[in-house]
């Protein structure tokens, strides 16, 4: 069920994991709450009885473990006073929890294998903890963040591309957005946070519309009896989503690229720029799906806009940005 009381208790639990991490000062305290957050996670993962959820979670408890022995011996290392190493090998375990390319191949697997509510939950707040920790403990990154940040922005927008599956399209596209997030790291930490809130918001109506009309693929867009009211709540989502001005969510993206131009970093800025043009064609692609070849064939084109309560609140967090930039 839904809302049971082991679901409430794994969500509480990981929702305590982030404030432990959050609240810490100490790596090893940090560390046990990656753990209780790995931990609290296994079980949503396995309500959805298949093949491909049994097989997803143990590719995420291996994963997570090998990340955190990784993070563990780094903070060993710190106290050998091998700072060099320590640096790279907690680098390393957090980029790997977090999904980041090029350690991004176990979260496809576990995106095929689990519902929508639990995919937005791994894409959402799983990544609070590794990123709190890159923070806070001040990790020289000796330029191994810097090729993640890069690598997780070419890789996920050109892979999203050739997707087909709306679930690895999501994971993609938040490999993307994570290359952003990393670069907020750099700079400021409210930047950080800023831009994590709007990605959730804005993700949150697509993914909730993906698990309405259960898409599993795009092709499926064809064939369903799209309302008009659901086509245009997905299309001004999805653009949102992409960072096309003046949405929502291009107000993170501006705001990173003018850190990020501060710093004088122009080709980190060229890449940003040049993988949020690929993301939004995917984005395109599965909009127009949906806006212009959607619904039945004969089924009539003018109809009544019929909105849920739920898309109602989506449409007006997608234009959300529009009357900010009004006073811009």
């Amino acid at each position: 069920m839904l809302l049971s009381p082991s679901v409430v208790l794994m969500f509480i639990s990981i929702l305590m994991s982030i404030f432990l991490v959050v609240s810490s000062p100490s790596l090893l305290v940090s560390w046990v709450g990656l753990e209780l957050n790995t931990m609290a996670f296994l079980p949503l993962m396995l309500m959805q009885k298949s093949k491909l959820s049994s097989e997803g979670s143990i590719k995420y408890f291996l994963t997570q473990t090998l990340a955190s022995i990784l993070v563990f011996l780094g903070g060993v290392c710190f106290f050998g006073g091998l700072a060099f190493l320590g640096d790279i090998l907690v680098l390393v375990g957090l980029s790997i929890k977090l999904g980041a390319a090029p350690f991004h191949s176990w979260i496809l697997s576990v995106a095929e294998g689990v519902g929508w509510g639990v995919l937005f939950i791994l894409l959402t707040l799983q990544k609070v903890n590794p990123l709190a920790m890159m923070w806070g403990f001040g990790v020289e990154s000796h330029g191994v963040l810097e090729g993640v940040i890069i690598i997780s922005l070419v890789l996920g927008a050109s892979m999203g591309l050739v997707q087909t599956s709306t679930r690895l399209l999501m994971t993609f596209s938040s490999i993307n957005h994570l290359g952003w997030l990393l670069t907020t790291l750099m700079f400021d930490i409210w930047l950080g946070v800023c831009y994590f809130i709007i990605y959730l918001v804005t993700l949150f109506p697509v993914v909730y519309i993906m698990y309405t009309f259960n898409i599993s693929h795009i092709n499926e867009l064809f064939l369903l009896n799209f309302p008009l009211g659901g086509q245009l709540i997905l299309f001004l989502c999805l653009l949102s989503l992409a960072g096309l001005p003046p949405f929502l969510g291009f107000l993170p993206k501006w705001l990173v690229l003018q850190w990020v131009l501060g710093g004088g970093l122009v080709v980190v800025s060229l890449i940003m720029i040049l993988a949020s043009l690929f993301t939004l064609f995917f984005y395109l692609r599965v909009g127009f799906s949906a806006f212009i070849m959607g619904g039945r064939v004969g089924a009539p084109v003018m109809g009544p806009l019929t909105i849920s309560v739920g898309g109602v609140l989506s449409l007006v967090t997608s234009l959300a940005g529009l009357p900010v930039f009004m006073f811009v």
